[in-house]
């Protein structure tokens, strides 16, 4: 079954998952997604990969961290076959809390988009698996 899987990184230790950001351009970044079942948006970015990779407007929300700028991407996970246009959001106060863990991650990969994957782990790593 193909898979995605990530060995735990950060301190303390967290799941994370690779995704692709597709511009209205065709251009790409990788990027590195803490994964985090708790969060009921499906991803959020900086906002400045917010504003290079938005494909249109959406409402924002008001947080804990305070206001989440919406917008749609465009995310690919190439070893799953996933690619699809997603609500995400906004925020260098959530992308600084993801960085407080481990530098290379550049957001926050919420329940929304976990759940169109079976997810899970074990002692080492964490897995995404095409449903």
């Amino acid at each position: 079954m193909p898979e995605q899987r990530n060995t735990y990184k950060g301190s303390p230790l967290r799941s994370w998952a690779r995704l692709v950001l597709v511009g209205a351009d065709g251009t790409t970044q990788q990027v590195e997604a803490l994964a985090d079942t708790g969060n009921p948006c499906a991803l959020i970015v900086g906002q400045a990969l917010l504003r290079q990779f938005n494909l249109g407007l959406a409402p924002g929300m008001s947080t804990n961290f305070g206001a989440l700028d919406g917008g749609w991407l465009r995310i690919q996970i190439p070893e799953l076959a996933f690619d699809q246009t997603i609500l995400a959001y906004g925020s260098d106060a959530v992308l600084q809390a993801a960085q407080a863990s481990h530098t290379d991650f550049a957001g926050l990969a919420g329940l929304p988009l976990l759940r169109k994957f079976e997810y899970g782990g074990n002692d080492d790593s964490f897995w995404l698996r095409s449903p």
